[in-house]
């Protein structure tokens, strides 16, 4: 799949109204830095829909874009979700997506599982990121439970393994949901990256907003950056 493959999937859905039901979406920004040093970070600004094609079927599109203060440049994705509902609140799926820094492309695909409910959200995924020669492996797990008063707690596991660059962020989150429908989020962690140049396991802090439109989407943005707080 490339961009014109992205584009003919827009087209098709937009051809089809009738089909395609938005189920909802989801708005988020976020600032992550490293304790030790809070310049290496990273300010992100994204969004995700999901709709349903029948019963049985759904596609989801995400966009970001990143600040990389550490390294002074910009990050911009989009990818493409495939949906095969296996029943209202869980999903099998296939992504794609492409991710730009500095000029550069890298293409990543791979599978995820997702469960969503009114108490807790869990997902996981597998992929592979290739591109000019450049080729490796991404997974990630992440989990959330709802508690009483509009407070939720969870944790995340991701890895990012591509030539010279070997890198796993593990982190604990908590949210508190406004009456407004406006989460506030936060997240405590460890980034283990030495190709990075951390001395072993660093921590860092996340803090960001997030909005959702209806249920949300069953999956999180899918990108490269989000193994690394800041860069």
């Amino acid at each position: 799949m490339n961009r014109l493959s992205l584009l003919a999937l827009g087209a098709a859905l937009a051809a089809s109204p009738a089909a395609a039901q938005m189920t909802g979406a989801t708005l988020d920004f976020g600032h992550s830095f490293f304790t030790e040093d809070a310049d290496v970070a990273k300010t992100s600004l994204g969004g995700s829909a999901e709709m349903s094609i029948g019963t049985n079927f759904g596609v989801q599109g995400d966009l970001g874009y990143s600040r990389l203060h550490g390294i002074k440049d910009d990050a911009t994705s989009v990818a493409v979700h495939g949906l095969l509902y296996v029943t209202p609140e869980t999903a099998l799926g296939a992504f794609y997506g492409i991710e730009e820094l500095a000029g550069d492309g890298v293409n990543f695909y791979g599978f995820e599982v997702g469960q969503k409910s009114d108490f807790f959200d869990v997902e996981a995924y597998v992929g592979r990121a290739d591109d000019s020669g450049l080729t490796g492996s991404m997974m990630g797990l992440e989990g959330r439970v709802s508690l009483a008063s509009g407070f939720g707690v969870g944790a995340k596991v991701n890895h990012l393994d591509v030539e010279g660059l070997d890198t796993t962020r593990i982190g604990l989150t908590g949210d508190y949901t406004l009456p407004n429908g406006l989460a506030l989020t936060a997240e405590l962690g460890t980034v283990n990256a030495d190709d990075l140049g951390l001395d072993g396991s660093e921590p860092y802090i996340g803090l960001g907003a997030r909005f959702d439109f209806g249920r949300g989407t069953m999956f999180s943005r899918r990108t490269l950056t989000a193994v690394a707080p800041g860069l």
